[in-house]
């Protein structure tokens, strides 16, 4: 035999013993060792639980077709006014005498006609300059406020240049009777443009605010108030203890209504009675209250220059407007009357 051999052999005889061996050991425990299930060590570990992230609201910027900016007369003669509840923005602007006067914007929604249109005023040029070269209606101005229009850059429609896009209503008495046609002042513009972000957002609501039925602005010669509705989801707008409602009997109504603190100085311009105009300075920075959905949100609004975007915030966090109706903003000044119940 080689020396291989006897190797191999020997090491087989050893694996044959071992094997015995095991066996024996089994026999003598009197449990199969297979039988015995295997036990996994005790976790001294917590399982953790991954939260799903909840998705931040999203924040939508006012979009639409073309924009048509018109100057709309606030006083008893102008009732009832004409398309303006399908207004996407309607400013309340001071002018002579205490008055105000009103500069709707239509761009997700253009009525057929919309009125009774009035001269526009200096002011208009900053209010419109974040929105674009859009389209802006109105009826003559003054010599002084002619001058200072073509500074902006909206496009001029002026019902004394030109009567393209404007008729009169017979059963209004002048001057209350100019009526604009949308479609021809339209395309008297050249098409205008989509709306440029003008810094609102529109979302859900903002956290936080309190309860707030109603707020009333004071002008020396207006008043303006607006309340909550639940069944219309708007605050109804009353001017001078009235009633505000359009030619087709429905009360305009706001989803939204800001109230703007803006500095106003006089201007140069004077009308027919030597009545100086009021200028509101919408540039800058100031405090602002916002109402949706009977609640209300005091914070501050801020623009750095004519073409920026209006951001409005409270504790420093965007105030939302309430999407799908008019957002009405009241220009007032510092120290104005104010009242929010």
């Amino acid at each position: 035999m080689t020396p291989r051999h006897a190797v191999r052999r020997a090491a087989l005889s050893t694996a044959a013993a071992a094997l015995v061996t095991s066996v024996a050991l089994a026999g003598c425990s009197g449990e199969d060792p297979a039988a015995r299930p295997a036990t996994a060590a005790p976790s001294t570990s917590t399982p953790t639980t991954t939260p799903t992230p909840k998705p931040s609201p999203t924040l939508a910027a006012l979009a639409g077709g073309p924009v048509l900016a018109v100057k709309i007369d606030n006083t008893p003669s102008a009732r009832p006014r004409i398309g303006l509840n399908q207004a996407d923005v309607v400013y309340v602007e001071p002018v002579e005498g205490g008055l105000t006067r009103l500069l709707a914007v239509f761009s997700t929604r253009m009525p057929a006609e919309v009125g009774p249109v009035r001269s526009a005023r200096e002011s208009d040029v900053d209010l419109l300059g974040n929105y674009g070269k859009v389209a802006f209606a109105y009826s003559g101005g003054s010599p002084y406020t002619l001058r200072l229009l073509p500074r902006g850059q909206q496009v001029n429609l002026s019902f004394d240049a030109s009567r393209t896009g404007f008729h009169r209503d017979p059963s209004r008495p002048a001057p209350y009777n100019v009526v604009g046609e949308t479609k021809a002042l339209l395309a008297r513009a050249g098409g205008s443009v989509r709306p440029q972000d003008i810094g609102f957002r529109y979302g859900p609501p903002a956290a936080g605010g309190t309860a707030a039925s109603s707020v009333t602005a004071r002008w020396p010669g207006s008043r303006v108030t607006l309340t909550w509705s639940a069944q219309r989801k708007q605050y109804l707008v009353t001017t001078d203890g009235r009633p505000d409602t359009g030619a087709d009997r429905v009360q305009h109504g706001a989803s939204t209504v800001v109230v703007q603190y803006v500095r106003t100085r006089l201007s140069g311009n004077r009308d027919v009675n030597g009545m100086p105009t009021p200028v509101v300075q919408v540039t800058g920075s100031g405090k602002a209250t916002v109402l949706r959905g009977g609640k209300a949100w005091n914070g501050a609004w801020s623009r750095k220059g004519v073409a920026a975007p209006t951001s409005i915030t409270a504790a420093g966090k965007p105030v939302t407007m309430a999407p799908g109706g008019p957002v009405w903003v009241l220009l007032v000044a510092p120290g104005q009357a104010v009242t929010v119940r």
